[in-house]
Formats: structure tokens, sequence, C-alpha cells
């Protein structure tokens, strides 16, 4: 039977967006399987964050407020990790936000367009490829030289997961073409590093999640109703809206199943099967 590292003690993290929605969710998981945490954001934490990680007595989670579009983030983040726990060994690429766009297209100032695409590029495959390269030159010296088993798996290994979006799945949505780009090309990124730091034994892999029952998202559904409509009617596994601590069983398993990489999880209740039920 090959090798299965389904602990997290004593290993260290970095989190990005780790303050609300998935990326808290993340953290407090990641915490209470004894994982040490330097988690960044341009928000500040929830209130009872540090009092509640603390209140675990297992891993440790450090908030630092830190843009990731600021110049040498990816740098600042992982010489931080290290200055804290003296070690890097996975990366969770949560950070983001998505851009829309809630007029017709052909009636959108052309420059607001540009600006958009922009923005959402710059926060999604560019900080995710930085930050991704940036930590692995961290991780490689530590489980590059780790030799497979008898049956070809390694006991442990350097992991990266970033959060894609069900957009990056199926973008079909006007609105969120900008964000859907960026999402889809944020997956390409995702599958080429997983090709190259394969030989390093740093796996690189994704998480696709589909509508968030938080504030954001529930403030544009309000005003579309029409919209909230659609996605119920799509997905095929209710609720059509998730609680951010879905996703936390598909994150453990791509930090510690020492096998896989490039590998996109869809977590949107089947949004993304584009099938008719005329007969239900």
């Amino acid at each position: 039977m090959s090798s299965f590292q389904s602990s997290l003690e004593g290993k260290a993290g970095i989190v990005t967006g780790g303050t609300s929605g998935f990326g808290y969710a993340i953290v407090r998981a990641l915490t209470k399987r004894d994982a040490n945490l330097a988690v960044f954001s341009i928000d500040e934490p929830p209130a009872d964050a540090r009092a509640g990680i603390e209140g675990e007595k297992r891993g440790k989670a450090a908030f630092i407020k830190k843009d990731i579009l600021a110049t040498g983030a990816s740098e600042v983040m992982v010489a931080e990790t290290l200055r804290l726990y003296g070690r890097l060994d996975f990366v969770i690429a949560n950070a983001g936000f998505a851009i829309r766009f809630e007029r017709p297209l052909l009636e959108t100032p052309l420059d607001e367009i540009e600006q958009s695409l922009a923005t959402q590029f710059a926060v999604f495959p560019t900080a995710f490829t930085t930050l991704t390269l940036a930590a692995a030159r961290v991780m490689a010296p530590r489980y590059g030289h780790l030799q497979p088993d008898s049956t070809g798996h390694r006991p442990d290994s350097g992991a990266v997961v970033v959060t894609l979006s069900e957009a990056s799945l199926c973008p079909l949505r006007d609105d969120l073409l900008a964000y859907a780009a960026a999402k889809k090309a944020t997956q390409w990124s995702m599958q080429s590093l997983a090709a190259s730091l394969g030989p390093h034994n740093i796996r690189v892999n994704g998480i696709a999640p589909g509508f968030a029952d938080t504030a954001g998202p529930r403030l544009f559904y309000d005003r579309h109703p029409a919209i909230r409509e659609d996605v119920e009617s799509k997905c095929h596994l209710k609720p059509a809206f998730m609680d951010p601590g879905a996703v936390v069983p598909a994150v453990l398993y791509l930090l510690t199943d020492n096998y896989i990489t490039g590998v996109t999880i869809p977590l949107d209740g089947g949004y993304n099967i584009d099938m008719k039920r005329y007969f239900q």
C-alpha cells in the first residue's frame, strides 16, 4: 500500500484571501489539523478569528495585511512565512474577487472593459503564478529529493491549491466575462506549473467552487433574482449556493495525496453539467 501523508502537523503554509469566505473556512480547517499558517489579505480578519483559532490550541495562524497586487508581494509572503515558521510546505492561492458587468457589453465603455480585464488577470493568473514559483523555490529543496516507495508514490510532497471557479469550467455569463477569462487562464497556468514543478515533487491543483452563500454574492443575486433562479435550476445538487466550508474536504485531499497534480475538482453542485431534465 502506498504512503499517505494525511497529517498536516508541523507543516507551514500560505493562505491568501484567508479572512472571509472560502479562505477563512480553509484557515479554520487547516489549523484544526495542526498546520501553521501565514494568512494574507487586504482585509482585517473577523473579530473572533484569533481567539477562535488560538482556542483550538493546535495549529497557529498569523494574519498579515498584504495586497497580492503590490510589487514584490509574492517574495514578501514567502519570506514572512519562513520568518514565522522556518519552513514552507504548501500554498492555498485563494485571493480574488469578481468584477461584474451589470449592463449590456455593447453599452459598456471599452476602457471599463479593458481595465476590468487587466485587473482580473493581475489578481488571478499573474499573482497566482508568481506566488507559486516563489514558494516552489523554497519547497523544491525540501521535497525534490524524496524517492518513491515500492508503489511509485512518494511519502510526502510540496503542494499548491488554487481556488478557481465554476466560471473556469463553463464561462457562459456575460456579466462575468473578465472574471471567467482570468480564471480560465489561471487554470491553464495551473496545469503548466503542475508539469514544470512535478519533477521537483511539487503538486499544483485547483478547486472550482460554485456559488457561495456569502454576503457579496447575496447582494448581487438579490438585485438579479432571475439569475438566482437560473443558477438554482442548473445546479443538480442542492443547495445551489454553498456554504464556504463545503470546499474543505477537497482542499485536504489535494494537500495530502502525493500523486495527484494538474487536476481541477469541480465543487459546483453539477452546474457545469449542461443536461436538461425534462422528466422528473
